[in-house]
């Protein structure tokens, strides 16, 4: 099979036939590159062509999971060094691994000519494989964000950890911002067996379906089993190590499964995405015939390096780094970066006029204006700018060691992302008082000075008081199962049971004297009859 790349039309390659499923999760430590490789494993068993693509390039993890030393990576490709042939890492069962390196997890940050060979390579890599799986880093990076867009079938990893909940629903929460429309599948790991695992998924799903209403179906589980640790430590797969392990078994049971589930699903693409996101021309063969940007070279971030002959095209990553380079830097006052921000929050988009001179496309000398340049050629999209000034507020947090906005502005700014639904601002409001008596210490208010507040009011009303107390008398039989009792009612019990005594030491005293009656009656009787006995005088 010549995996080679070649500098032929795109338009020239066949139709993608590979499946190409993301593992994904919120959080490291959840399993997520083991369960990558096992799954991978478990479809080569299927007699199915298998390619795994480690994206992870912070922690590229599957060839150690294979017990594999890599003698080349992805960025030898990148760098025209080796074709795909020669990276790619033969592996167990017919496996193949394309092993990670860094440069794909910063994808804007990528020469032209770069994006082309790696476009080209996915597209090879589908062509010849029946599934291709992609291990993802851990969290919400953007690289990750682009991979689960890019692909068919997403896989979230979610665990029993309550931070493994959270960090999942964070990474739906954000993918839903970016417009994913797909379903994603979660997958439980280390569960203790099927209830355990369904008991974990329905209360995800439950916060999921309430907040923020995105599709996800429960894809199964992998149960907890030492094999798994085990198999991590040996360097051999859990599916080789133990095939008849339960573990395995849910490896079985979770190829099986998936593979009718993505059997009638189309197959698009994966490179398209990077495609169209990046503004490629499908037919380009060359790196010469992509768009210029306004931007000079000479002021592009450390990162981005470009070939001398070649014009890079910036992606937006690449605009915000470039933005975030010059905030961090010490020539940039606090007073700059809260102006820069309130400028790009309140600025009206609006679409340029297209330069007629060579002196109307050289770029700004400043920096801002260089990125307003930018955005201004993309007319401002809402999601762009969402995601930088997110991320100003962070730089600005992290070089001034406050927040940019107040707690209150925050706030504010949290109650205006819901709709006025009355359950999620009780959510909402419940959340905030919980989180101000973490960080305080103490209460948001003191209720007992609330309720005195409220009662002495001018509008509190007789009836008022009245509606107040029934509702509380009804909570505390609610509560506590019992009608509430005040002070009179206490005494009252109190002397009930006092007479309830008294009752029952007087019933003991007459007992006790109808003994005593019976008993001088007996004696008078007995007396009686001596008397009797007696001769008469």
């Amino acid at each position: 099979m010549e995996l080679a790349y070649t500098n032929t039309s795109i338009n020239s390659m066949s139709q993608p036939k590979a499946k190409v499923i993301t593992v994904t999760s919120g959080k490291g430590g959840v399993g997520k590159s083991s369960t990558a490789t096992n799954l991978a494993l478990s479809l080569t068993a299927l007699d199915k062509k298998v390619c795994v693509f480690d994206a992870d390039a912070s922690l590229a993890n599957i060839n150690i999971l294979l017990g594999i030393q890599p003698t080349y990576t992805l960025q030898h490709l990148l760098n025209g060094e080796k074709n795909l042939k020669e990276i790619i890492i033969d592996g167990p069962r017919g496996l193949k691994v394309v092993p990670g390196a860094t440069g794909i997890a910063e994808y804007a940050q990528l020469t032209n000519e770069q994006k082309l060979i790696l476009l080209a390579a996915l597209d090879k890599l589908q062509q010849d494989f029946d599934y291709l799986i992609i291990d993802t880093a851990a969290g919400i990076g953007d690289d990750v964000l682009d991979f689960i867009r890019a692909s068919q079938f997403s896989i979230i990893i979610i665990t029993p950890e309550p931070t493994s909940l959270t960090d999942s629903f964070s990474l739906l929460k954000v993918l839903k911002r970016s417009n994913y429309n797909r379903t994603s599948y979660i997958l439980v790991n280390m569960a203790l067996d099927a209830e355990n695992s369904q008991a974990i998924y329905k209360r995800f799903e439950s916060a999921v379906k309430k907040y923020i209403d995105v599709d996800i179906n429960y894809l199964g589980y992998i149960q907890v089993d030492e094999t798994m640790i085990s198999s991590i430590r040996l360097q051999c797969p859990a599916v080789l190590l133990s095939p008849d392990s339960n573990a395995s078994g849910c490896f079985k049971k979770l190829a099986q499964e998936l593979d009718k589930e993505v059997a009638e699903q189309t197959v698009d693409s994966f490179s398209e995405f990077w495609r169209q996101q990046d503004g490629i021309d499908s037919r380009a063969q060359t790196p010469s015939e992509t768009p210029v940007v306004t931007f000079k070279e000479d002021t592009l971030p450390n990162t981005v390096t470009p070939p001398a002959s070649v014009k890079t095209p910036l992606s937006f990553k690449q605009a915000a780094d470039f933005c975030i380079a010059q905030l961090s830097t010490g020539d940039v006052t606090e007073e700059d970066s809260a102006a820069f921000l309130e400028q790009l929050t309140q600025f009206q988009p609006q679409v340029p006029e297209e330069p007629t001179t060579q002196a109307d496309q050289a770029p700004s000398s400043s920096s801002i204006r260089e990125l307003y340049n930018y955005l201004e050629q993309r007319s401002f999209p809402k999601d762009e700018l969402r995601e930088i000034v997110t991320t100003l507020e962070q730089v600005y947090f992290e070089k001034h060691a406050e927040s940019l906005n107040s707690f209150e502005s925050s706030s504010l700014k949290l109650f205006a992302q819901f709709s006025g639904n009355e359950d999620d601002l009780h959510y909402l409001n419940q959340q905030l008082s919980s989180c101000f008596q973490r960080e305080f210490k103490k209460p948001l208010y003191d209720v007992l000075e609330h309720l005195e507040s409220l009662v002495s009011s001018n509008n509190f009303s007789q009836q008022s008081f009245d509606d107040l107390l029934s509702e509380l008398l009804s909570s505390y039989q609610k509560k506590f199962n019992e009608a509430y009792k005040t002070m009179a009612d206490e005494n009252l019990k109190s002397a009930r049971e006092e007479i309830s005594v008294l009752q029952k030491q007087l019933s003991d005293i007459n007992n006790e004297l109808n003994d005593t009656n019976n008993t001088l009656t007996e004696k008078i009787m007995l007396l009686n009859k001596i008397q009797a006995l007696l001769p008469s005088s």
